[in-house]
């Protein structure tokens, strides 16, 4: 049996994204079209018999105890399975900006998932792994499953959809993030919302045709919490070339849709001159891949 494991965590993009009500529980559901990108954490999972579960990373706002999606998902892992947790070393290099949208912690959650379900020999098909990550977070299902899909209920029901779209995404950060659960609370204050056509979407980009695959999406939230930077990031990438531009998740990454890779590239650095992190990255198949 092996012993260690490495991983890339991919973020996600919300290509659209709509909230369709309130559960009686407080939930909300949800209407999206999610793809994995190749913007990633790296993973590394050790067994090592005779030590404590335990987290390691090279950034310091981190929680590298109980409150990482990490502990959660191997603790949510083992109790499903009977077992104890793992005696593991959990190494993680951070690429993906928190508080951005762009689902970095549930990646990492659905990567250990992945990982553990490998070393410790469990069997888990990926359906079954995504019901056990939809107990740790709502974006940890589609995490786990990846590529290109619509994404309902509390973010539980994950359908694959066609892409044919080869463009690039140009991925920008400001200097601060965004709280989910303010972002939520601050729509539920608003008495109407624009919703996009998500049907459109689907169809969209299942054509191959960039100029018009977006023509009906949007993100709900841009109408309650995109601020004048959200709104000057997606009118430089507009200038610069994208055929479409908007706020992934809450924010407060925004994403661009481009032609070619020269032109991501170009509008990429830029961006950088101005002090905004920015990153080209393309869709990808899987949320988690192992590093051979």
């Amino acid at each position: 049996m092996r012993d260690r494991i490495r991983l890339h965590a991919n973020a996600k993009l919300n290509l659209s994204l709509d909230v369709t009500g309130v559960r009686e529980d407080g939930y909300h559901t949800v209407d999206m079209i999610n793809c994995s990108v190749t913007l990633f954490d790296e993973l590394e999972l050790v067994l090592a018999p005779g030590s404590q579960f335990s987290i390691r990373s090279n950034v310091r706002y981190l929680p590298t105890d109980e409150r990482n999606l990490i502990w959660k998902a191997a603790k949510k892992l083992t109790e499903k399975t009977g077992r104890q947790m793992p005696e593991a070393v959990c190494t993680v290099r951070k690429r993906i900006p928190s508080q951005a949208g762009l689902g970095g912690g549930s990646a990492d959650a659905a990567a250990a998932l992945i990982g553990f379900n490998e070393l410790l020999g469990l069997g888990l098909s990926n359906d079954e792994l995504a019901e056990i990550g939809g107990s740790v977070g709502a974006d940890v299902p589609f995490c786990v499953c990846g590529g290109t899909a619509r994404v309902g209920g509390i973010g539980e029901k994950i359908v694959p959809i066609r892409y044919e779209l080869s463009c690039p995404f140009l991925i920008a950060m400001p200097r601060y993030g965004h709280s989910t659960k303010e972002a939520y609370a601050m729509l539920d204050r608003v008495p109407q919302i624009r919703h996009p056509d998500t049907d459109s979407v689907v169809l969209g980009v299942a054509s191959g045709n960039a100029e018009n695959a977006f023509c009906g999406a949007g993100n709900v939230f841009e109408d309650v919490f995109a601020d004048d930077v959200t709104r000057e990031l997606k009118r430089k990438m507009t200038a610069d070339g994208a055929v479409y531009s908007a706020m992934t998740g809450t924010g407060a990454a925004v994403f661009g849709v481009f032609p070619g890779s020269r032109e991501a590239l170009e509008a990429r650095d830029l961006l950088r001159t101005e002090g905004y992190g920015a990153w080209v990255a393309f869709r990808s198949d899987r949320g988690v891949e192992e590093i051979k």
